[in-house]
């Protein structure tokens, strides 16, 4: 009796997606994917040590001093991971489709029989995997915080989840600008202002909103629970839709309110159930992502034919 083959798992046809392989191979063997590791961490590991040792000196060890130092660590960790998904993931990804119809070799890899859905796996997976390193290689560096008594295992689990979730959208949105554009350069001006509209446009708005709301609000004399309630409602929406925003007003319930997801506040005499923002943020970056990789593989297929 032969054996019949079985059918490859997910993880096989990643791992064995050529496109992958050829630039990971392509950009691990050189000295520079290694040299840049090694600068960041020891840049980090110098930062905290300043910091550290600021606090030490002011307060002496341990007391409110240590945790204090250990929460400012954790905060500027994950300020250098915020930059490295919002500016760098794009960047990575920007260049990745568009380089190929620049080296005038795009035409030669879509007559391959890759699939127009291994083709952007490949292309994502390769400009995302360094940036994932840089990611998860800090890691070590924020659980010295745990030592200082500044940081709970939820706030590091949450947070590290919310930085993954937005580095694959961020990196899925300047794959689908690399596919669109034609140019690197404008591939590459369209993933970064799309990147600093939602980090910076989003809060502005929701600025704008409650100036002309309470402007509103001011001019009429009466505010009801309902609306105040809906306001609210509206200001955590709007947060769930910004990372920085989603970290910090996470943590901060978190810190307040000591629940992960729902707690109650009175308004006007109404008790209202409330919740915290980072849920909604991964379920809206997680359709975000699916809806950015079908319109990528849609589009690659509509160019190939």
């Amino acid at each position: 009796m032969t054996n019949l083959p079985l059918k490859p798992t997910l993880w096989h046809t990643l791992r064995q997606n050529p496109v992958t392989l050829k630039e990971l191979r392509s950009r691990m063997r050189g000295r520079r994917a290694f040299v840049v590791l090694t600068v960041y961490l020891l840049f980090m590991s110098l930062f905290l040590a300043l910091i550290y040792l600021a606090y030490l000196t002011t307060s002496g060890p341990g007391g409110s001093g240590a945790r204090d130092a250990g929460k400012i660590m954790f905060t500027a960790v994950l300020g250098m991971q915020i930059f490295l998904v919002i500016f760098i993931a794009p960047a990575f990804t920007a260049s990745a489709i568009s380089g190929e119809k620049e080296r005038q070799t795009y035409d030669l890899l879509r007559t391959t029989l890759l699939s127009p859905s291994a083709f952007v796996l490949g292309k994502l997976l390769s400009a995302l995997s360094y940036v994932v390193l840089l990611i998860l290689a800090s890691v070590p560096l924020q659980s010295i915080s745990f030592l200082l008594g500044g940081l709970s295992p939820e706030e590091l689990i949450i947070s590290q989840i919310l930085i993954l979730v937005a580095a694959v959208t961020f990196a899925l949105y300047g794959l689908y600008c690399s596919a669109r554009m034609k140019t690197t350069l404008a591939a590459i001006i369209a993933a970064y202002g799309g990147a600093l509209f939602v980090t910076f446009g989003t809060p502005l708005i929701a600025v704008l909103i409650t100036l002309i709301t309470g402007a509103a609000f001011i001019t009429t004399g009466t505010v009801g629970w309902v609306t105040e309630a809906t306001l609210t409602y509206l200001g955590l929406t709007l947060s769930a839709t910004n990372l920085p925003a989603t970290l910090v007003l996470s943590e901060t319930i978190l810190q307040q309110e000591n629940t992960l997801l729902f707690y109650t506040q009175s308004i006007r005499g109404h008790s209202v159930w409330l919740f915290s923002p980072w849920p909604l943020f991964i379920l809206l970056y997680a359709l975000a992502a699916w809806l950015l990789y079908r319109a990528c593989v849609r589009h690659v297929r509509r160019i190939s034919d």
